[in-house]
């Protein structure tokens, strides 16, 4: 394969020309936000002869290297067929000059590139170059710089650019080329393919040919990690601008593909891979906000980090957790930032869903740029209907607003205090109009969008200039604001907005009922995309809500590759577990439960539909020869290993953990082996009826879809599965599961858990339960 680079000017000059701090008073998703609305409204009130986004590209080469800069100009003003201005907008918080001064070398260099390409476009042997910066908050001022360059030294000047820039790349074209070669020699890590697994496998790679989406349910035990990310590394050798993107909701499933990688590298696989840790569990300064006054880390970060990036890629090619910290605390860099610049280098990149589909965490760098050589894993894609509502819904409250007034009470900053007082009279507008209770609106009226716009500005500029008035509380509520802003760009048929005043607290929501357009959009963009899970029934729910098309992209079902006598599945359809009903039969399931762990000593997971149930249960419960453990509603990262250890393999004494189910420990959690041999399920899953689950319903009953089926049985009978996907089951082993419901018969929920009616025992008593379990592990020993 030819070397090939192509390069963004964005890129080129921020990597080269960029110095200074990280500050987010100045540079910040709501400046950002606030700086594109500044750009288009300037750029359509300027006379015919200006070109808005003006795409240039420019292709070269240098020591064999085949280049292509792209980029688009903020504006081209054309005077005559040659005399023409190219004009860079820039917007800030801050006062102009100071702005102008601190980064004029990175502002002009980025103009410079514009005038070059568009004078080699149209044969120029000059150009004008205009730096134009506007004033947030304050769009009146404005500073406007003017410059005239030949074609002779703006090409000396990019060619130096590209020179510089291709010095520190060709360290990435030899490692491709050592990353090409070890991809062609690798094969398959493990001696054979599971059943199903070369399936998958075979599906993945025609994505990676084709393109598309393929929507796959693979049960536990298939090997879904290895049997993804396999055909998907082989075909990077194949496109020289490829990378993989590894989505997963939960830290369990980044560890399990970052070892997934480290098998291969010891079968010989060279490539470079990172794992994005979030922020808050990154960061070095928790509490502080991301300036050089607060956050040493923040210092200088932009005129170090070429010199550590390029340190880093010649020493290492795993960057984990540990490593970024490392390398961070070695530099004095904040490591966030640092994970996120290094991403840029690397071949697989592993990390939450935010970062491909959240409409503000979204990776900027990645996806505001060509995207369609990127190909996607998203992991246990079921959490991603549920978490994708939550990043394209908002709220702000008032009971948010008054911690922050609180909290500044003692505050000599009056600009802050009448912000907040301003927010506080638009909140007390809605109590006073509207009922207790929620109230469905169409939308929210424009003056409040009015005021949450000054409020966003204003705040910019105190977070500038009196960052240390401004606490935690406001900060919080600030945020909230400015995603509520963000999200109400997204407004539409598929949104519900509603105003709840209750306790005291007036809540403004914009509830996004369905967002597959919006996650279609996005994987449009990509050149392939893989939505797996071991719970993906029914696939045309998932389809339709991930943003799938069920009659275009490619659909997959493949089946346990282990004996299925090897799994024993009870039902006891006489117990109601029914809300009204809990109280009079939780004895009874005390009872099922303690014949279900007495038959074989090994650990075991009893799940619940809630807290308040589990509470009820687990009250001065006792199993005779078992140790018990209980889940608790908050529980640290620490503590949550520190709980799962509990359950060794090998046990000498029976171990019983009490969970609820949809939790924490639903999935994503790794107890191999012996390590759980038996779940109970107590109800069925279904969320309580709610009001947003009953719009959730309206809406796809209104697009003649199964409503009930989506808002309630389909996410509930979704969290059964997960539960019982944890037992054990392989080749020799044997697990079981009892669910206590007497709605498991109906037939709605035999067809979602694929399991025919003959293959149910059907229990009346413990007494039964503790039978069939008697001779079911027996057969195992005799095995």
């Amino acid at each position: 394969m030819d070397d090939f680079l192509q390069l963004s000017v964005h890129q080129l000059v921020d990597f080269l020309l960029r110095t200074g701090d990280i500050d987010s008073r100045i540079f910040n998703s709501s400046s950002m936000q606030e700086g594109s609305r500044l750009h288009a409204a300037y750029q359509a009130i300027q006379k015919n002869n200006y070109l808005s986004e003006y795409p240039l590209s420019f292709k070269t080469a240098i020591d064999e290297v085949q280049i292509e800069l792209i980029g688009r100009a903020d504006g081209i003003i054309v005077n005559n067929n040659t005399d023409y201005t190219i004009d860079e907008i820039k917007t800030t918080v801050v006062e102009l000059q100071q702005f102008r001064n601190q980064n004029f070398e990175w502002h002009i260099g980025q103009a410079k590139c514009y005038a070059f390409m568009f004078a080699e476009e149209r044969n120029l042997s000059k150009i004008n170059v205009r730096l134009t910066y506007i004033r947030q908050g304050k769009e009146k001022e404005k500073l406007k710089e003017e410059y005239c360059f030949s074609y002779t030294e703006l090409k000396q000047f990019v060619f130096t650019l590209l020179d510089d820039y291709l010095n520190f790349y060709k360290i990435i074209l030899r490692k491709n080329e050592e990353r090409d070669d070890s991809i062609k020699q690798i094969s398959f890590p493990f001696g054979k393919f599971r059943a199903g697994q070369r399936e998958l496998a075979k599906y993945c790679y025609g994505i990676t040919r084709n393109g598309g989406r393929l929507f796959c349910e693979a049960p536990t035990g298939i090997g879904k990690t290895m049997s993804t990310l396999f055909p998907f590394i082989k075909a990077m050798s194949e496109d020289d601008k490829s990378k993989i993107f590894y989505l997963t909701a939960k830290t369990s499933g980044r560890e399990s593909a970052m070892n997934a990688i480290a098998i291969l590298k010891t079968r010989g696989l060279v490539v470079n891979n990172i794992e994005i840790t979030a922020k808050d569990k990154i960061c070095f300064c928790k509490g502080k906000s991301c300036n050089p006054d607060e956050c040493p880390y923040a210092k200088n970060y932009y005129s170090k980090i070429q010199q550590i990036i390029r340190y880093a890629i010649l020493n290492y090619t795993t960057f984990d957790y540990q490593t970024i910290v490392d390398l961070a605390n070695e530099h004095e860099v904040c490591p966030f930032e640092l994970e996120l610049d290094l991403s840029l280098f690397n071949d697989i990149i592993v990390c939450d869903y935010n970062y491909l589909f959240h409409p503000i965490s979204y990776m900027k760098r990645f996806f505001d740029e060509d995207s369609s050589h990127y190909l996607a894993l998203v992991d246990e894609a079921h959490n991603l209907v549920d978490r994708s509502r939550d990043m394209y819904s908002a709220h702000i409250c008032s009971a948010s607003l008054s911690k922050a007034r609180k909290s500044i009470r003692h505050s000599s900053c009056n600009k802050l205090k009448n912000q907040l007082a301003k927010m506080q009279k638009m909140f007390n507008s809605y109590e006073d109009s509207f009922p207790l209770g929620k109230s469905i609106v169409d939308n929210f009226m424009d003056e409040s969008y009015k005021i949450m716009q000054r409020f966003i500005i204003n705040m910019q500029l105190i977070l500038k200039e009196e960052s240390k008035e401004v606490t935690r509380e406001v900060l919080d509520f600030y945020l909230d604001v400015h995603q509520f802003m963000k999200i109400s760009e997204y407004y539409s048929e598929r949104y519900l907005s509603y105003i709840n005043i209750e306790n005291d607290d007036v809540i403004l929501n914009l509830f996004c009922k369905d967002c597959s357009v919006y996650l279609n959009r996005i994987t449009s963009k990509l050149k392939g995309t893989i939505f797996f899970s071991a719970t993906f029934s029914p696939l045309k729910y998932f389809v339709n809500t991930l943003g799938g098309d069920i009659t275009t992209d490619s659909q997959l079902v493949l089946s346990s590759p282990f004996p299925k006598e090897n799994l024993k599945i009870m039902i006891a359809p006489k117990v109601s577990i029914k809300y009204k009903d809990r109280d009079a039969s939780i004895s009874e399931v005390r009872d099922y439960i303690k014949s279900f762990v007495s038959k074989k000593v090994g650990n075991y997971f009893v799940y619940v539909p809630s807290y308040e149930y589990l509470d009820k249960l687990t009250d001065d419960i006792e199993i005779d020869g078992a140790d018990i453990f209980i889940q608790a509603k908050e529980m640290t990262d620490i503590e949550k290993e520190d709980f799962l250890l509990n359950f060794e393999s090998n046990p000498v004494k029976t171990c019983v953990g009490f969970l609820v189910i949809g939790g924490t420990f639903s999935e994503g959690i790794d107890l191999v082996s012996d390590r759980l041999i038996g779940a109970v399920v107590v109800g069925i899953g279904l969320p309580k009826i709610n009001f947003e689950s009953d719009q959730i319903a309206d809406f796809f009953d209104e697009k003649d879809l199964p409503g009930k089926d989506y808002a309630y049985l389909n996410p509930g009978m979704n969290k059964v599965m997960q539960a019982v996907g944890r037992v054990i089951r392989s080749e020799t082993d044997k697990g079981a599961v009892l669910l206590i419901d007497d709605r498991y018969l109906l037939q709605q929920y035999r067809d979602l858990f694929k399991v025919e009616w003959s293959e149910y025992e059907v229990v009346f008593s413990p007494k039964e339960v503790e039978d069939i379990l008697t001779d079911f592990f027996k057969e195992k020993e005799s095995d």
